[in-house]
């Protein structure tokens, strides 16, 4: 499949033939940010409201579901993960998020990585910041999953820094030192939260993770997670019979050598189809990388039988050891309605690699799929849901804007709602 603009099906996208097509609402342009995008409901009014940042400028923004007004809620330097649930007790969400992260993931000191949570504060005046409360220092924290891991009682916080813990560029290759904080019972007053490392050997450069009780082998109510690393796809959970975590490969991700150091998976999804909730695993591969890929099991394998099959369905430009790769993050869901998952890819740019690309099953068992193009704007990140609450999923994005890394024409924060699924 050609990756020139011209074979995109671009024309496709009015809606008329019905190809996937979504109505463009631009809620920011011309940033000098970007680069994480939540999709949560911060008031409580049942509508998925969106939350942005970026590590140029490092402010915090709530865009407010119907009328999408913007607020900062926030500062930090050099904000990179959020993740939200309701840390406070008091059944609204709060935010989790990895700051302080330093110049760039080649070359981090001890100093670099911090984690905050911010309270939602219940009423929300135009100019308040909300209350930030520390949860620990971690080097080179990047990614964030809440949730229920070993026991149902009390929350926890995953924490993935994307390198290992060697300070000035020697922990690039270095195994990752996963890291669980359990949430204090003084939330509120606690100067940190008491953690532990349970896993500093297994993973490097971890740059997705997706978190859900994948296999229903990890504990009755347990959360466990899907991890992209330079190891591949890897389902990683606690089991509570043996008392220990355990790592379960499912593919090996690129490791050709084409992208210089980079191995492996750069981001993850997984997708339904028809009965089965894990048809398929969709990738970028490798780290920041230009390669989409489906892994798909035989016919009565087993989800954990390793390993699952590989497709290459597309390969954006060349990797330049330098810049590297366009892709970067990777979401799936039922954007058509037919009760199969389709999955999305967002490109940073620059063009012609840049925007979203749709992708949809045509033949799961043999790794076959269609794909559209339905948008143009430099993406980072996408968070999925129902924005204008008629029932069919829509997607948002953000620019990508990293100053020392790539900085996008146009950084733009995009709704994108789904105007061709049957209401």
């Amino acid at each position: 499949m050609s990756n020139e603009p011209g074979n995109l099906l671009e024309f496709m996208n009015d809606g008329t033939l019905g190809a996937p097509f979504f109505e463009k609402v631009t809620l920011a342009n011309q940033q000098d940010d970007g680069y994480w995008i939540q999709a949560v409901d911060i008031n409580g009014n049942g509508k998925l409201d969106l939350v942005t940042s970026g590590l140029a400028v490092g402010r915090v923004v709530w865009y407010e579901n119907p009328t999408w007004k913007r607020r900062t809620i926030a500062d930090f330097p050099l904000p990179v993960a959020i993740d939200t649930g309701d840390i406070a007790g008091n059944g609204r969400n709060d935010l989790v998020i990895s700051h302080n992260y330093g110049n760039c993931m080649f070359w981090c000191r001890p100093e670099d990585g911090k984690i905050s949570w911010l309270e939602n504060p219940g009423h929300y005046d135009d100019d308040e910041l909300w209350k930030v409360h520390f949860v620990s220092d971690l080097m080179a924290a990047h990614r964030l999953q809440l949730g229920h891991f070993t026991q149902t009682e009390r929350l926890e916080l995953m924490a993935l820094p994307v390198v290992g813990c060697q300070p000035y560029g020697k922990g690039v290759h270095e195994p990752v030192a996963v890291t669980i904080f359990d949430r204090p019972d003084d939330v509120h007053s606690a100067p940190s939260w008491r953690g532990r490392i349970i896993d500093n050997e297994s993973f490097r450069i971890i740059h997705g993770v997706v978190r859900e009780k994948f296999g229903g082998r990890s504990g009755v109510g347990l959360d466990s997670v899907l991890l992209a690393s330079e190891e591949g796809i890897s389902w990683f959970y606690y089991d509570v019979e043996q008392s220990r975590w355990q790592t379960i490969p499912f593919g090996a991700g690129d490791q050709t050598g084409q992208a210089g150091t980079f191995r492996g998976c750069g981001n993850v999804a997984y997708g339904r189809v028809g009965n089965d909730p894990y048809a398929y695993i969709a990738t970028i591969d490798p780290f920041h990388g230009n390669i989409v890929t489906v892994y798909t099991r035989k016919p009565g394998q087993a989800l954990t039988d390793h390993p699952w099959r590989r497709t290459i369905l597309d390969t954006f430009g060349p990797f330049d050891p330098e810049t590297q790769g366009p892709g970067h993050h990777v979401v799936a869901g039922d954007f058509d309605g037919d009760g199969d998952d389709e999955f999305l890819v967002a490109l940073r740019g620059p063009l012609p690699h840049q925007g979203v690309y749709y992708y949809k099953a045509i033949d799961v068992e043999q790794g076959l799929f269609e794909r559209w193009r339905v948008s143009s704007a430099s993406a980072a990140r996408i968070a999925v849901g129902d924005f204008d609450g008629d029932g069919r999923l829509d997607f948002a994005t953000t620019g990508y804007y990293t100053p020392g890394y790539y900085l996008c024409d146009n950084s733009q924060v995009n709704i994108y709602l789904n105007r061709f699924a049957s209401l």
